[in-house]
């Protein structure tokens, strides 16, 4: 696994922690974390999926949004808001347009990925 942009510490344990495998990038001249077979809920279509966050101005500044692929989609076929596709690292991910309010020193990395699975299992509870 590619580890081309360096992490706080506190992140890279994190990381380990969660027992997926994990890579950072630089590719579109952007800074990337790809976290290899993040558990999908059920209900959607595949079991795991690559999780990509573009690390922007991380992590002095916010992160925003996450990204997946193979695409996500719902079994019983209700669509999904706020989703567009980036060709990322030579891959179509699937963009989650999703946003919060960004607390420096509080929000972080780790955080921002425990989100991306809260957001995955929200969206079952949409009408």
């Amino acid at each position: 696994m590619r580890r081309e942009v360096v992490l706080p510490d506190e992140d890279v344990r994190a990381l380990d922690a969660l027992g997926l495998p994990w890579e950072t990038a630089v590719t579109g001249g952007a800074n990337w974390l790809f976290l290899h077979q993040f558990p999908v809920p059920d209900g959607y279509t595949t079991p795991t999926a690559i999780l990509g966050v573009r690390l922007a101005a991380y992590p002095r500044g916010m992160l925003d949004m996450v990204y997946f692929d193979p695409p996500l989609a719902r079994r019983d076929g209700n669509p999904i808001a706020g989703l567009s596709s980036l060709a990322v690292d030579g891959r179509t991910f699937q963009q989650w347009s999703r946003h919060y309010a960004w607390t420096p020193g509080v929000d972080t990395l780790t955080r921002h990925v425990r989100r991306a699975g809260a957001w995955l299992r929200s969206e079952f509870n949409k009408r």
